[in-house]
């Protein structure tokens, strides 16, 4: 006979859509209330905590779920520093034995007042696409583990939801969609800081049949921009130089890569959000203006990344030399300023290595006389 365990929900849970993608399996869910506490924003974080507080009642719903959708809801709370524990809720005119997710004492601090609503309204979207691939962690890592990976996680989803939502334009008539790709299997051989998904598949012909049934791997990555900075007084730019694992593991002798400053976009963020943050967290510099060059896929025959690229004009003086990066995420980046004519020269003669450089690098030759 399967245990079932009672569990008292009162925050991102109590959306029903994300509680079945979490449990696995359908949930019969009615409401419950907890007296004697009330529910809050973790201060600024999206999700809720519930604390004790005299006289006032917590609102949620009670569920009876298996243990095998418990231990899926254990995976997704534990690693985030919440714990069952027991407790007593009112179900209509009758106390029930329950129990609830609490955070760790003092690890978040209570904010505004929790609004199921407007968690639906602002990242309900989001945290249920992210929720399906983190789910997926469940079978090989542990909840700290997934805890760790769980940024990538709703970056990739981010991405998706973007891609939805901005399709690339379409440069000929007619043009095949989504729609006109057969997926017979797909799996995903690796989930981790990346994503790779294996999937057999048929695609619509330009003689207007079916492709044979082909095997095709992509390394699954966030949406990111890159900003190169550029300095029309003194017409000079700022690259950067920092150890790339892509590159040695090509056998490169000298993986320590000439690019320009980039990273992720955040959900929420816009790519010229992002440029900005990631130009002051890398470089140290802040921008004056952004010059977009393009939206495009670096290698999208089996990498799912999309950059936005773009020229910061800024001033460059005493930025010769700065080290900067990210503690937390061990970047190490060092900035070099040099003439506009000498990073000419390092794309002619191959030392500007990275194709994001090169890219802007020739549209800044075309470009720069307008940027003084």
């Amino acid at each position: 006979m399967t245990s079932h365990s009672t569990v008292f929900l009162y925050g991102t849970l109590c959306d029903l859509t994300l509680l079945e993608i979490v449990a696995g399996e359908a949930v019969f869910a009615s409401p419950a209330t907890l007296g004697d506490h009330a529910v809050f924003w973790a201060k600024d974080q999206s999700f809720p905590i519930i604390v004790e507080a005299d006289g006032e009642t917590a609102e949620g719903i009670l569920v009876e779920i298996s243990a095998a959708a418990k231990a899926r809801l254990d995976f997704y709370e534990v690693g985030f520093g919440y714990y069952l524990l027991p407790c007593t809720v009112v179900q209509g005119e009758a106390e029930t034995a329950a129990e609830v997710y609490f955070a760790e004492p003092r690890r978040w601090t209570p904010g505004a007042l929790w609004s199921l609503t407007d968690w639906q309204s602002k990242f309900g979207i989001l945290t249920r696409e992210a929720a399906r691939d983190y789910i997926g962690l469940y079978a090989n890592k542990t909840p700290q583990e997934a805890a760790q990976l769980f940024g990538q996680v709703r970056n990739r989803a981010a991405s998706r939801l973007r891609a939805r939502m901005s399709p690339s334009p379409s440069a000929f008539d007619p043009s095949p969609t989504r729609e006109d790709v057969a997926i017979k299997s797909s799996h995903r051989p690796l989930m981790d800081f990346f994503d790779v998904v294996e999937e057999t598949l048929q695609f619509q012909t330009f003689a207007g049949g079916r492709s044979n049934e082909v095997q095709r791997i992509s390394l699954l990555g966030g949406d990111a921009v890159t900003v190169l900075p550029y300095d029309p007084a003194t017409d000079q730019v700022l690259v950067i130089r920092q150890f790339r694992h892509g590159a040695f593991s090509r056998g490169d002798a000298n993986p320590w890569c000439v690019e320009p400053a980039a990273g992720r976009i955040d959900p929420f963020e816009t790519p010229e959000d992002a440029a900005l943050r990631e130009l002051r967290e890398e470089t140290g510099v802040v921008a004056r203006d952004l010059h977009r060059i393009a939206s495009y896929y670096p290698t999208p025959a089996a990498v799912s990344e999309h950059l936005t690229s773009f020229v910061a004009t800024c001033d460059l003086s005493g930025k010769d030399g700065h080290i900067g990066g990210l503690a937390g995420e061990n970047e190490d980046i060092m900035s070099h300023v040099i003439p506009f004519s000498l990073l000419m020269d390092l794309v002619q003669s191959g030392a500007a290595n990275t194709g994001p450089l090169v890219l802007s690098a020739l549209w800044l030759q075309n470009e720069r006389h307008r940027l003084g």
